[in-house]
């Protein structure tokens, strides 16, 4: 008979367990299906607010594709390139020019040593050098522009305040484009001038 007892009392437990976990099972779901829903309402905003950037991208395109058809069909585009054309051909006439490239640096080393010394100077220093000038395309990598280098005079001489405001002068006022790059005042008894000038050069095609 005990042993009946207790057979009965172990069965009743497992069902009170069962009983127990479909009911906490019961309250569960509408926590579980409130959830999906939150989840569902969220990816279906995401993708929303993706497809009206997405528009608004497309909008924008084709509202920049109208503008440029506009100025194409307007016939803005070759006039700009004409007025470019013009700017650059003016540019190009100030620069440095030369059959070769060695006598185009000693064309400018003799151009700053005849101003020096008509100021009453005897420079100490006269050395030119040459480089490609570089230009940044869109995507950050840099070209070489064909046929411009760039011209630099090192010039160390005495320093004499006024022969330097007129050799600035006449640089500044020179047809051909002349800039100061760099300029270093080395005080002392015999003070010094360090001066960098440069230019543009362009060589005719096949020069070196």
């Amino acid at each position: 008979m005990a042993t009946t007892g207790s057979i009965t009392e172990v069965i009743s437990q497992g069902r009170a367990w069962f009983d127990n976990q479909v009911a906490q099972t019961e309250r569960l779901r509408p926590m579980l299906a409130a959830g999906a829903g939150i989840i569902f309402v969220a990816l279906l905003a995401f993708t929303i607010s993706l497809a009206q950037d997405s528009l608004r991208g497309l909008r924008a395109s084709q509202l920049e594709l109208a503008r440029l058809n506009q100025q194409v069909n307007e016939g803005s585009w070759p006039k700009r390139r004409q007025e470019s054309e013009t700017l650059r051909f003016q540019l190009r006439e100030r620069f440095w020019t030369a059959e070769t490239a060695g006598l185009a640096e000693a064309s400018l080393e003799r151009w700053l040593r005849e101003r020096i010394e008509r100021l009453g100077i005897r420079p100490d220093t006269i050395r030119v050098q040459r480089a490609a000038v570089a230009s940044a395309n869109t995507d950050s990598s840099r070209q070489t522009l064909a046929g411009v280098q760039r011209m630099t005079a090192k010039v160390i001489m005495p320093f004499e305040p006024e022969a330097l405001l007129q050799l600035i002068g006449a640089a500044a006022s020179n047809e051909k484009l002349l800039v100061v790059d760099r300029l270093l005042i080395r005080a002392g008894r015999n003070a010094l001038i360090e001066m960098d000038i440069s230019t543009f050069l362009v060589l005719p095609e096949g020069s070196k």
